[in-house]
């Protein structure tokens, strides 16, 4: 029987669950590599049109063929996601019941199938997620010329003032969320107007004066409502690339990770993460020894050139509507303080944060974030924004009516220009070519996402938002979201800088050898063997008869599922990796061979130990397969210092068993214990979520009391009130780590 007969025997079933039958009965069909792959390319197809008879029928064909194969193809692809058909689930839901029901019949392993009971529980949340979809589009439509820019121009005030989110409001109201939650929000919003409407050439002109009104309801729910959708969204790439399950409630639906541990080990590494923000403020002025003060600060020197009547470049025009605009000057005194060459007193902290997450030395203030540009380019490009920030708020703030202060506001704060306006702006502080790939890599997509595909996008990794506009090439900027992202990361994100450097070159490798070397360990870093073929190896260590082997994967820090996933996968690879040289290495005669070519004196058979380790934190602790996961500067700090801090004021506390390192202490470490124990056995259970019409969606968290982490680090190590505390590459007191940029840390942290 071949494809077509096989597919037209399905066909004749009077129902889908005969069809799963008769899939079961009917013997396998003769297929080709070829046939099957075509079948499958044409299942979304299928999907999309609402085919629910052609489209089962193909993915029991598939699922009878190699149901593992296939379906961890489709898991891999998101065939499965309700947000990829317009959140319309029904289609879905049939394949799904069809496939469990195949499944219970034909051998299928068991995470697949509860992969597929996780997608048929999440399914539920179809409904809901398309009416609100439905919804914002309606709403979208009859406000398209104004919608965007208004929002954006609600977003950027967010930004503006630094807001953090408030628990105390309801979920439904924006003042519960953060500045990036609604970035998020935004971002969503922009791809569902990219894709389902258009965006013209008159979308950023014109705001909506009444999303001025201290009663305005629209705009407010359209950016909760987007942020409602995220979540799903998130849920869906959650199980469809990570080690999450989902499970039917009486509310709703609740995501969780198949091990907690797993679950764990992210929360805990963004808790870290945040708590970072605020130790760098502390470990930047211990840094510079006290001098910090010394740093002249932007904003006071900025505010001498007010004083001096710098807002009076700030005028107000009236046609075709009134609104601010400015006109800055070219005042070599403020062209000088924008392109001064070294840090300001609010850089500093984002200055030494970067150079800490890339493993470059503390002292140091270049690092290059793209092939032309700089870190210190991009702190000139964000004092410029900053300044047009400032000069807007503070004019403002001179407008006594509130209601025409917002409308004001709405209509200024978001700028229009011609790009080649926008580039000389740029060449104020840089070169005509840094400004040209500044530009570029800092444009938000306006091609619409393929098939569905659900592109992820994120308003603050590209903040200038191009207009599709006949009269030339015009760029819409939100200048407080330019001014105050990480624009450090989100460069060196869309360059791709870190995939140019060589794996020998890698500097979080570096800084992990380099540490090895320095607690005594004999080290071969990069090297090429013979393990049952030629294969490089990161890291090969050796001391007191114990060889640890390291891969190491230097990722950026994970904000969203979607760069979860990323990190995840480079794990998995590395436990791949980590297998092969485990099992080669437990041959003794192997041992032998790999310390002669390495031309080390150690004894035999030595113990074996195998550790992943990564540039960010988000598996902090976890044990993936038979490796532990440890995070890079963690990890340093167990070689070459001992103790973790406590925050200001507060001794540190060494973790090592005795005054000096012994490998013990490392074997603990990979082990779970010592501090790491004590870290996760503080991480609680907690849940967040949000409503999607009358099904509420969870997620099932950890969350860290941070009395009871410093009442166990009391107990359990003792106090260090000689040790010297330093911040910085080699020298942190405390773990340093990425810091959180986008919704998903904030809002799961």
């Amino acid at each position: 029987m071949n494809l077509s007969a096989y597919i037209a025997e399905l066909l004749k079933a009077p129902n889908l669950s005969a069809m799963a039958v008769a899939a079961h009965t009917l013997p396998v069909p003769t297929v080709t590599r070829e046939e099957a792959k075509a079948l499958y390319e044409r299942l979304p197809g299928h999907i999309a049109a609402n085919d629910r008879r052609n489209a089962v029928a193909s993915a029991l064909l598939l699922l009878r063929l190699n149901g593992s194969e296939w379906l961890a193809r489709m898991r891999k692809d998101g065939l499965f996601r309700a947000s990829r058909y317009g959140y319309d689930g029904g289609c879905l839901k049939k394949i799904v019941g069809a496939a469990l029901e195949l499944s219970a019949a034909a051998p299928v392993p068991p995470e697949q199938i509860q992969y597929l009971k996780s997608v048929q529980a999440l399914l539920e949340l179809a409904r809901p997620a398309r009416q609100i979809h439905r919804s914002i589009v309606d709403r979208l439509k009859t406000r398209k010329s104004t919608a965007l820019k208004t929002l954006l121009a609600i977003v950027n005030s967010s930004f503006s003032v630094n807001w953090m989110g408030s628990d105390q409001a309801d979920e439904s109201q924006p003042l519960r969320w953060s500045a990036t939650d609604l970035a998020s929000a935004f971002s969503r919003l922009y791809m569902i107007s990219r894709d389902e409407l258009g965006i013209g050439a008159q979308t950023w002109i014109w705001t909506d004066d009444h999303a001025a009104s201290a009663h305005e309801g629209i705009y407010s729910s359209l950016l909760v409502d987007a942020l409602r959708l995220n979540d799903l969204i998130d849920a869906e790439v959650l199980l469809d690339g990570l080690p999450y399950k989902a499970e039917a409630t009486p509310a709703g639906v609740l995501v969780s990770a198949i091990d907690p541990e797993f679950e764990r080990s992210v929360r805990l590494g963004y808790v870290q993460a945040d708590m970072q923000l605020l130790i760098r403020a502390v470990s930047s002025q211990q840094h510079l020894g006290g001098d910090q003060s010394k740093l002249p600060s932007f904003q006071g020197a900025l505010s001498a050139f007010l004083e001096a009547g710098l807002l009076e470049c700030v005028l107000l025009k009236e046609e075709p509507i009134e609104r601010f605009v400015i006109a800055l000057p070219s005042l070599p005194p403020l062209i000088e303080l924008l392109d001064f060459s070294g840090p300001f007193l609010e850089e500093f902290p984002l200055l030494h944060g970067a150079l800490i997450d890339n493993f470059h030395p503390p002292g140091n203030t270049i690092l290059q974030v793209s092939e032309h540009l700089w870190i210190m380019d991009l702190f000139k490009a964000q004092r410029l924004f900053n300044l047009i920030d400032t000069l807007f708020r503070k004019k403002l703030e001179s407008v006594d009516d509130p209601v025409k202060r917002r409308v004001l506001g709405l209509r200024s704060t978001v700028m229009v220009a011609a790009r080649p306006d926008l580039q000389r702006m740029l060449q104020v502080v840089m070169s005509a070519e840094k400004a040209q790939e500044l530009i570029s890599l800092l444009s938000l997509p306006t091609a619409s996402s393929t098939a569905g595909a659900n592109v992820y996008i994120d308003l603050q990794y590209r903040p200038f938002v191009h207009s599709l506009n006949p009269k030339g090439d015009y760029i819409t900027i939100p200048p407080a979201i330019v001014g105050k992202s990480n624009l450090v990361r989100s460069i060196m994100h869309a360059s791709r800088i870190k995939r140019a450097t060589a794996a020998s070159d890698d500097p979080m490798q570096l800084a992990v050898a380099a540490a090895l070397r320095a607690a005594g360990f004999l080290v071969r870093e990069s090297f090429d063997f013979n393990i049952n073929g030629k294969r490089e190896t990161d890291i090969f260590c050796y001391r007191d008869g114990v060889l640890i082997v390291i891969e190491c994967k230097n990722a950026y820090h994970p904000c969203s599922p979607h760069e979860l996933r990323n990190s995840y996968d480079l794990i998995l690879t590395a436990e791949e990796q980590l297998d092969i040289r485990a099992q080669w290495l437990a041959e003794p005669g192997n041992q032998m061979r790999l310390f002669k070519a390495l031309g080390w004196e150690a004894a035999t058979p030595a113990r074996v130990r195998t550790c992943v380790v990564t540039a960010n934190r988000a598996f902090s602790g976890y044990r993936c397969g038979a490796h532990p996961v440890r995070q890079a500067h963690e990890l340093i700090n167990v070689l070459v210092r001992g103790y973790v801090g406590r925050g200001p004021g507060e001794p540190p506390r060494r973790f090592w068993r005795a005054e000096a390192f012994e490998v013990t202490d490392l074997l603990d470490y990979l082990d779970g214990k010592s501090v790491l124990q004590t870290q996760h056995a503080v991480m609680a259970p907690a849940r967040r979520g949000i409503t999607l019409k009358d099904r509420r969606l969870e997620f099932e968290q950890f969350a860290m009391d941070l009395a009871d982490m410093d009442s166990l680090l009391k107990e359990s190590f003792d106090a260090v009130h000689d040790a010297k505390v330093l911040v910085g590459g080699a020298e942190a007191p405390t773990p340093e780590t990425d810091a959180p940029c986008s919704s998903f840390a904030a809002r799961r942290s």
